[in-house]
């Protein structure tokens, strides 16, 4: 199954030109790694996972976003008698990025055959908050959201990296079946040099010497086959897993760094250290939550009513009026009131409205909460802590092993050296009969052997330079 969105795609054909750019001195690396990646279904899955975070930040920016609410209230038909159709529309206009502003219309209307259009008590009411915890819930929301997409695209940056790591382990696991093989293969000849010299003294056949000979022969040539059958099949899988039908042979050169290019994780900054950035932001917003839960909470609202039927004019008739009010919550606390103002001559004196509220459940927790708050902060210091240690053991641990492994590529390729010389002197002697094939198989064998170690320090110097770069946050 192919990548079947644009998004995946995008994904994949950064992280193939990247891989391409980066093994071009292996056009064979290249293409495998390249398959490796496009049939990765986990790559696929996070490739997915970073569109859902992304369509769930429109969402909650949406939500927390300008609205309009409009509502035809309960729609009454009279047919009987004087026919009259009776409705209360509102339109609701809110801002909540703006102190959760909000502009509220209302007007109930009744339409008539005998009196036609007529509408009382039509109010326009604005509201906003002066200080409450919903302004910091909504920053919250906002942050995770944003956060969530940063974490799904380092988590497909993070999948793609351990593919290409997974894949270098697969390979640097047939380079240690290719050496194992040459060390059988070397075997296999010592112990042909061994059956030759027995032979050469005179043995006879039934002696115990010369069949002990014969059967370390046998036995050295069997392992070596079942060593090359082996080989031969995880060759197979490891094409199948990169796209292919089959493969000829192993790459010969794999894109090792330079020791120059080598990373160091001293070489960056511990804030950029995936595990202490992730403890720091978990401090930070769960700090902002904290402050939203215990914040008082003020709201102002202000409006007017055309033909307020509370009030009564000189007529008898519905007057208007101004109003203004104020609300304040705290932790089930509620406590509310305004001043209604009627605007006509003769009419009633202003009105005071009140109102308190109590939620005990919220009231008797918040104690309890506060404790619980306090020891999560302090867990949350504990884990940056444990974070800055595991950061600075890291540092020494890669040390480590950016020094061995500088000091294995040396010496491996140095003895390499020595047993490409030592076999092109056998295989000179050898042509002039000298000495015999099996010998000269055996320092064939020795150097080869020699090769793939190589290969196999180099394909290392990959995996840590991976596995450095899985430790630090991607700039």
């Amino acid at each position: 199954m192919r990548f079947n969105n644009d998004i995946s795609r995008r994904f994949l054909r950064a992280v193939l030109f990247f891989a391409a750019a980066t093994v071009r001195a292996e056009d064979g690396i290249a293409e495998l790694l390249a398959g490796r990646i496009e049939y990765d279904s986990e790559l696929k899955t996070r490739a997915i996972e970073l569109r859902q975070a992304e369509l769930s930040q429109s969402q909650t920016a949406l939500t927390n976003g300008f609205s309009v609410k409009l509502n035809t209230g309960t729609l009454f038909f009279r047919f009987a008698g004087e026919r009259s159709f009776e409705a209360e529309p509102s339109i609701s206009l809110e801002l909540p990025a703006a102190n959760n502003a909000a502009l509220t219309v209302s007007s109930p209307l009744l339409v008539s055959s005998g009196d036609g259009v007529t509408a009382s008590n039509t109010a326009f009411t604005l509201s906003v908050d002066i200080t409450g915890n919903d302004r910091k819930k909504r920053t919250v929301e906002l942050l995770q959201a944003g956060r969530a997409v940063t974490e799904a695209v380092r988590a497909l940056q993070n999948r793609a990296l351990e593919t290409e790591k997974e894949f270098y382990q697969a390979l640097r696991g047939l380079y240690e079946q290719e050496a194992a093989l040459h060390t059988k293969n070397e075997t296999r000849w010592t112990e042909e040099l061994e059956f030759a010299r027995v032979r050469a003294q005179g043995y006879d056949e039934g002696s115990a010497t010369f069949r002990t000979a014969r059967m370390e022969l046998a036995k050295a040539e069997r392992e070596a086959l079942e060593a090359e059958r082996l080989l031969r099949r995880n060759i197979a899988v490891f094409a199948r897993d990169c796209g292919r039908e089959t493969l000829a042979a192993l790459p010969q050169s794999v894109p090792a760094p330079s020791s120059g290019d080598l990373l160091s994780l001293a070489a960056f900054d511990r804030s950029r250290y995936t595990e202490l950035e992730s403890a720091e932001w978990r401090r930070y917003i769960n700090n902002l939550s904290r402050e939203a839960d215990g914040e008082l909470g003020v709201r102002v609202e202000g409006g007017g009513t055309l033909n307020n039927t509370a009030f009564q004019s000189g007529t008898g008739d519905g007057t208007h009026s101004l109003n203004a009010g104020v609300s304040l919550s705290w932790r089930g606390l509620t406590l509310s009131g305004g001043l209604e103002f009627p605007l006509g001559a003769g009419t009633d004196s202003p009105a005071i409205k009140l109102s308190v509220g109590m939620d005990s459940k919220s009231l008797l927790s918040a104690p309890l909460k506060r404790q619980q708050n306090a020891l999560a902060a302090q867990k949350e210091l504990i884990e940056i802590e444990n974070s800055g240690r595991t950061w600075d053991d890291l540092l020494a641990e890669t040390d480590r092993n950016r020094s061995d492994l500088l000091w294995q590529r040396d010496e491996r390729a140095e003895q390499f050296e020595l047993y490409s010389e030592l076999e092109a002197d056998m295989r000179g002697w050898f042509e002039r009969g000298i000495i015999p094939e099996s010998e000269y198989r055996r320092a064939e064998a020795n150097k080869e052997n020699a090769r793939y170690n190589c290969l196999i320090t180099d394909t290392d110097m990959i995996l840590y330079q991976i596995e450095v770069s899985l430790y630090i946050i991607a700039e």
